[in-house]
């Protein structure tokens, strides 16, 4: 959150490819999904966040739980993107402070890999 270029790049990127992904257009093949026939714990995730902006909220989890997060953190660096230093800086610190005593991000990415886990189980 601190260093503003890099958010604006995350926040512009994850747009783009949420609008591609609406429009139809793909942006790239998974390469794991495409090499191995095996999903990624990713797959499905850019057109679960079109589904849920577009209101297909149950659709949505059902193609990725992980897409409201995802999402929720895309729209957190896309207004830490365009917050003034002041406010920007602020936000960033009580991120950090909330990640160093719940190590969330271990946590969420321990999860994906466990749902990814069991979504790989259930279609074997």
């Amino acid at each position: 959150m601190q260093n503003r270029l890099l958010i604006a790049l995350l926040a512009a990127v994850t747009a783009l490819l949420l609008v591609f992904t609406a429009t139809g257009l793909t942006a790239w093949q998974c390469p794991l999904k495409s090499t191995l026939t095996v999903a990624c714990p990713g797959c499905g995730l850019t057109r679960a966040m079109v589904m849920f902006v577009q209101g297909q909220w149950q659709a949505s989890i059902h193609l990725h739980a992980f897409a409201p997060i995802v999402l929720g953190v895309g729209v957190l660096f896309a207004a830490g993107s365009v917050l003034p230093q002041k406010p920007r800086n602020r936000v960033a610190n009580r991120v950090s402070a909330f990640e160093r005593r719940t190590a969330i991000s271990a946590l969420l990415i321990f999860s994906m890999l466990i749902y990814w886990v069991l979504r790989t189980i259930a279609h074997i």
